[in-house]
C-alpha cells in the first residue's frame, strides 16, 4: 500500500555468479504469484497488468535490457501498483544506462549484496546436498573438495550431482581418484 508519490516498488539482489541469486527467484516464483523474465521486450510491456509482480533475471544494461525499454517497464509497473525484483551481477552503482533518470531510480532502489559463500557454509551445502542424494561423504572428502572447488553453490551442485551420477552408474563408493578426476573436468569446463 504506496502513499508516497514516485516512489517504485521494486527490490534489486546482487552477487556473482553462483551466490545463489537465481535459485532464490525460483523460491519465490512458487510462493508468489510473479512472471519470471530474462530479457525486456515490447511484449513485455503488454504483460503488465494490476497488482503484477515480475522478477528479472540477469538484469544488466544492454541488448537483453534495453535503457529505454526498461524505463517504460519500470514507469509501467509502477502505475499499475506492481511490484519488481531485480537480479544481477552488479550493484545498481556499477550500472551505466544510457539514460540519467534510469540510473537514479535503480540506484534509488532497495539493494542487497549476495556474497559468495564461506567455508563453513560450503561444508554444510556440501553434507546437505549429498545427503538429499544418498551420497555420503567423510570429514575428509568433503574438505578435500573444499580445497579445490571455486566458491560458488553452483560449483557444489555440479560437483555433488556428478558424483552422484557416477556413484549410481557405477554401483560404487566414491573415491579420491574419482573426487579428483570430477573436479578436474569440472575445472576444464
Amino acid at each position: 500500500n504506496r502513499k508516497k508519490i514516485n516512489s517504485i516498488p521494486g527490490a534489486i539482489i546482487y552477487g556473482p555468479k553462483g551466490s545463489g541469486k537465481t535459485h532464490l527467484c525460483s523460491i519465490l516464483k512458487q510462493n508468489f504469484d510473479c512472471d519470471y523474465l530474462t530479457s525486456l521486450s515490447n511484449n513485455s510491456l503488454e504483460q503488465v497488468t494490476e497488482g503484477k509482480s515480475f522478477i528479472l533475471d540477469n538484469f544488466l544494461p544492454g541488448k537483453r535490457y534495453p535503457s529505454e525499454l526498461v524505463m517504460h517497464f519500470i514507469n509501467q509497473v509502477t502505475n499499475k501498483e506492481g511490484s519488481l525484483l531485480l537480479l544481477s551481477r552488479q550493484s545498481p552503482y556499477e550500472m551505466n544506462w544510457k539514460l540519467d533518470d534510469l540510473n537514479s531510480r535503480i540506484r534509488s532502489l532497495i539493494s542487497s549484496e549476495i556474497k559468495l559463500p564461506d567455508d563453513d557454509l560450503l561444508y554444510s551445502l556440501i553434507v546437505k546436498y549429498s545427503s538429499e542424494k544418498n551420497l555420503f561423504l567423510s570429514d575428509k572428502k568433503i574438505i578435500y573438495i573444499l580445497e579445490r572447488l571455486d566458491r560458488s553453490f553452483e560449483s557444489i551442485i555440479k560437483v555433488i550431482d556428478r558424483l552422484d551420477t557416477y556413484s549410481l552408474e557405477v554401483n560404487k563408493k566414491v573415491t579420491y581418484e574419482i573426487i579428483k578426476i570430477i573436479l578436474v573436468n569440472l575445472n576444464e569446463n
